[in-house]
C-alpha cells in the first residue's frame, strides 16, 4: 500500500518537472512549426536575352525570319540602325548577342564586349574568326535555265531571249553549253556591256519581230535586266511570253507577276530564321556554327 502511494505520488511530479525545465509538448512543438515555416531566400529574375541586328536596314525578309523565329521564346530582336559602324558604339544592358548583316566587302569587325554572328549576303568571306552563315550563288543561273527549260508547256528547244550582263559571264557559257546541247534555241542576245541602244529600245525592237507563238521565254542573267524585260512585255500588252531571273538583286521577289514568273536567289527569310538558332547558341554560352545558304527558287503565285 505505502509502495503504491509513493508512485501515484512519482506520477504526479513528472509535469510539473516538465513544465520547470521549459519542455512542454505543446512549447516544443510549436518551435519546431516556426522553424519550417521559413521562407527560403528567392532567385534573382534574369534579364532576357537580346538579338541585336545591325545592317538589315532593307532586309525586311531576314529580319521577318528572326522576329518569326524568336516568337517561341523569350529574347528580344533589336534592329539596330547604322549598319556596322554602329557596332563598335552598341553598349546591351544585359546578354547580347550581334547579327551582323554583310551587303558588302567587310575586312573587319570592331572589338566588342559579346558575340558577333554574320550573314554574308553576297558571298562573301565575312571576317575571320567570325562564325557566319555564307550564301553560295553559283548554282542560281542553273537553277533559273532548269526551270525555264521544263516550264510547261516548253518543248526542247526553248525559243528564247537571253538578256546577259557581258558574253564573258559565267552565266552566258552556261546559255551556250544549253545551246549546244540543243536544249536552248536563241532567237536574240542581249549583252549590257556591249550596247548600242538602251535595254527597252532593244526589247521593244526584239519582241516586234516575234508575233505570239513565236517565242516562249526570256531567260535574264539579273533581277534588272528581268524586270526591264517584264514592263516592255506589260507595255506591249503581251502576255504570251514569261521571263525566267538568275538572280534576285532590284528587288525583283517583290516584282514577280504572270510575266515575271520565276526568279532564282537567297531566301533572306530562311537566312534569318538560320541565324537566329546560332545566334541562340552564343547566348547561352555554346558555340556556334557556320554554314551555307543555297540559292531557291521563287515562283510568282496567284494571290486572288
Amino acid at each position: 500500500m505505502k509502495r503504491l502511494l509513493i508512485f501515484a505520488i512519482l506520477i504526479l511530479l513528472l509535469p510539473l518537472c516538465a513544465c520547470s525545465a521549459g519542455l512542454s509538448p505543446s512549447s516544443a512543438q510549436t518551435a519546431g512549426v516556426a522553424q519550417s515555416a521559413s521562407p527560403a531566400p528567392s532567385a534573382a529574375p534574369k534579364t532576357p536575352g537580346v538579338i541585336a541586328v545591325f545592317g538589315a536596314e532593307d532586309a525586311d525578309a531576314f529580319l521577318s525570319g528572326l522576329q518569326d523565329a524568336a516568337k517561341a521564346s523569350d529574347i528580344t530582336i533589336e534592329a539596330v540602325k547604322g549598319g556596322v559602324s554602329a557596332l563598335k558604339s552598341y553598349q546591351p544592358e544585359g546578354d547580347a548577342v550581334a547579327i551582323v548583316f554583310l551587303s558588302g566587302e567587310v575586312q573587319t569587325l570592331p572589338q566588342v564586349s559579346f558575340p558577333v554572328y554574320a550573314f554574308a549576303a553576297n558571298g562573301q568571306d565575312a571576317p575571320s574568326g567570325t562564325p557566319y552563315l555564307g550564301y553560295d550563288g553559283s548554282g542560281a543561273a542553273k537553277l533559273a535555265l532548269d526551270n525555264a527549260l521544263t516550264y510547261p508547256p516548253h518543248l526542247a528547244p526553248v525559243r528564247m531571249i537571253g538578256l546577259f550582263a557581258s558574253q564573258t559571264s559565267p552565266v552566258y557559257t552556261l546559255w551556250s553549253e544549253q545551246k549546244t546541247a540543243a536544249q536552248v534555241f536563241a532567237k536574240d542576245e542581249f549583252f549590257a556591256d556591249a550596247a548600242e541602244v538602251p535595254l527597252a529600245d532593244w526589247l521593244n525592237e526584239a519582241f516586234a519581230r516575234y508575233y505570239p507563238g513565236m517565242l516562249d521565254a526570256v531567260f535574264a542573267e539579273t533581277g534588272e535586266l528581268a524586270i526591264a524585260a517584264a514592263d516592255a512585255l506589260a507595255s506591249l500588252g503581251r502576255d504570251d511570253i514569261e521571263v525566267f531571273s538568275a538572280g534576285s538583286d532590284s528587288e525583283v521577289l517583290g516584282k514577280l507577276s504572270p510575266i515575271l514568273v520565276c526568279a532564282t536567289g537567297a531566301n533572306l527569310e530562311n537566312a534569318g530564321t538560320m541565324s537566329f538558332v546560332e545566334a541562340e547558341k552564343l547566348l547561352s554560352g555554346e558555340p556556334a556554327q557556320s554554314n551555307i545558304l543555297l540559292p531557291e527558287s521563287f515562283w510568282y503565285a496567284d494571290k486572288k
